[in-house]
């Protein structure tokens, strides 16, 4: 996979990720429990997206100089 196509997946990831927690937040009837592994999970999402998005830019123009 390309890295745009994986910082998409990772982005895609990360929208369901915060749409369940973002649920389950207003769901009452979801145990305290869930919603602590479902926030786990989107700042996991998250970390992972950002360190996409940090080795696609040390990939730009001017990588080359160890900038």
């Amino acid at each position: 996979m390309t890295s745009r196509s994986l910082i998409a997946f990772a982005q895609a990831q990360l929208d369901e990720a915060r749409r369940a927690l973002r649920d389950a937040a207003t769901d009452f009837t979801v145990p305290d429990e869930k919603v602590l592994e479902l926030r786990a999970a989107a700042q996991r999402a998250y970390e992972e997206l950002a360190a996409l998005d940090r080795k696609a830019a040390k990939t730009g123009f001017l990588s080359f100089l160890g900038l």
